[in-house]
């Protein structure tokens, strides 16, 4: 007779399939193409605000916020203001309580937050690009995708509406819990770090004058921003820069040496190389790829 009984494993959430995987960045008076198709759509607002339309229905949705479109649903983007990217994913899945967290702005915790940006990183390593054509038919996985990418991507999309739909039984966003009181102030000095940089991104900013304003040692504020945002300090500080300066590109009013001015890089050359570090383009051919886009 056999002493070790097994517990049967469960699954709530099960995604047995991925239909699109797109970045897309939405310039002035943007308007998408009208759609509906039998399967679920994520929208994750990276940067800035959208509208988004829903059976006829409209939401603004703003950066670090979500939304679930079900199957057969008519709905749309739309600009909500000058510049904005979205990170949008598809599947298909048989989960009945996603009924609960569909057609609703959802808010992402700091948690949930981690977990779709882990899914976006994680599917540019699996799936080849380029990320922002509307009409993208099937997912094409890169030659030298890591092993087990694809499932990798699966299981953190599961765990990611598990949360939300707990939040939803929960009559809304779960406030955050952390373990012990470390975890929770590490939390704080990052969201006041984060703050900071936002609200410097047209001025010159250093890493001593960012710690200058928090009472912790530079060593301590870089560890734990490390660990929580996956990046540096002045890495983040960077890219909310490139981010502002790809919305004054879009608005097409300023030229590149105006741009490197207001957001205080030293040089345009600078401003060009740093541009192209972090989106692998420089200036000018994003402004290309801005024009000469159809549906984006």
């Amino acid at each position: 007779m056999e002493y070790y009984k097994r517990t049967s494993t469960e699954e709530k959430v099960s995604i047995p399939n991925f239909i699109s995987f797109h970045y897309f960045e939405y310039v002035r008076e943007f308007e998408g193409i009208e759609e509906s198709h039998n399967f679920w759509e994520m929208v994750y607002i990276d940067y800035g605000k959208v509208k988004v339309v829903s059976d006829g229905q409209e939401y603004y949705v703003s950066s670090g916020e979500g939304f679930l479109h079900a199957p057969n649903e008519l709905h749309n983007i739309l600009s909500a203001g000058d510049f904005a990217s979205t990170f949008i994913i598809s599947f298909d899945c048989g989960c009945e309580k996603l009924a609960d967290v569909q057609s609703r702005v959802l808010k992402f915790n700091s948690r949930e937050s981690k977990i779709i940006k882990q899914i976006y990183r994680s599917g540019q390593e699996v799936f080849e690009g380029p990320y922002d054509i509307f009409d993208q038919q099937k997912l094409k996985l890169k030659e030298d995708a890591p092993y087990g990418g694809m499932q990798e991507i699966k299981v953190m999309m599961e765990e990611l509406l598990l949360l939300l739909i707990r939040n939803a039984c929960a009559g809304g966003s779960v406030p955050e819990k952390y373990p012990d009181e470390a975890q929770a102030s590490e939390r704080i000095i990052v969201d006041k770090v984060i703050g900071i940089i936002l609200d410097s991104v047209y001025e010159k900013v250093t890493l001593d004058s960012i710690c200058s304003q928090l009472s912790f040692s530079k060593s301590y504020i870089l560890k734990i921003f490390k660990k929580r945002m996956g990046c540096s300090v002045m890495e983040y500080y960077n890219q909310m820069k490139i981010k502002e300066a790809k919305r004054l590109i879009s608005e097409d009013k300023y030229t590149y040496t105006q741009i490197a001015r207001l957001l205080h890089f030293s040089s345009v050359h600078h401003f060009s190389s740093s541009f192209k570090q972090i989106t692998n383009m420089t200036p000018s051919g994003y402004q290309k790829s801005i024009k000469n886009r159809s549906v984006i």
